[in-house]
């Protein structure tokens, strides 16, 4: 039997259970003990930890990076700025001239956007499962399954004591996602 067809009869057997809270936790413990492996931790070398750091917040706060990984060099633009500068213009009154655009002089430069909501909805997957508190870990997941579950997911989480362990966690991410970005670039170049 196929991957897909395997992973659809899995599906299919899953929402048979899923208001089952008690199927689902033994399920749970089972996976956990027995399938279920940790991806591993990449080192991100200390040459770029500090750049990866910085372009991880930019992101963030949704920009897009371009890196120059000949020179180090990071340039940061709004997303907004990027995707409609006339809107850009209109909204902060600023225009944004093509001079300014460091990256377009650069001989090489590597496009680093925002992770897409199916990724950023797999990060919060991913930190609700090492949530150690059940109650919140189940109100995590009830979040992410309803509606609005960004928002959802935000208003719990940060009003909780893991508020900081889930400020660290996506970060953490982040900068394993443009690590990721920029080796692929780097052993291309090799």
């Amino acid at each position: 039997m196929d991957a897909k067809r395997l992973m659809d009869e899995v599906l299919a057997m899953l929402s048979t259970i899923r208001d089952d809270k008690h199927k689902l936790a033994i399920l749970h413990e089972f996976m956990m003990d027995s399938i279920y492996e940790e991806p591993e931790k990449e080192e991100i070398p200390d040459r770029y930890k500090k750049i990866v750091q910085d372009m991880a917040g930019s992101l963030q706060a949704g920009f897009i990076c371009f890196f120059n990984p000949d020179t180090l060099e990071v340039e940061a633009i709004p997303k907004d700025l990027i995707e409609d500068p006339e809107e850009y213009e209109l909204i902060t009154g600023e225009t944004w001239e093509s001079e300014e655009r460091k990256h377009e002089d650069w001989e090489k430069s590597i496009e680093i956007a925002p992770l897409d909501s199916n990724e950023s909805f797999k990060i919060m997957e991913h930190f609700t499962k090492q949530v150690d508190n059940h109650h919140l870990q189940n109100k995590l997941i009830s979040a992410l399954n309803n509606r609005r579950p960004f928002a959802n997911f935000k208003v719990l989480v940060e009003n909780s004591e893991y508020r900081e362990q889930w400020f660290e966690f996506r970060q953490k991410a982040y900068e394993l996602y443009i690590w990721d970005l920029i080796q692929v670039d780097l052993e291309e170049s090799d």
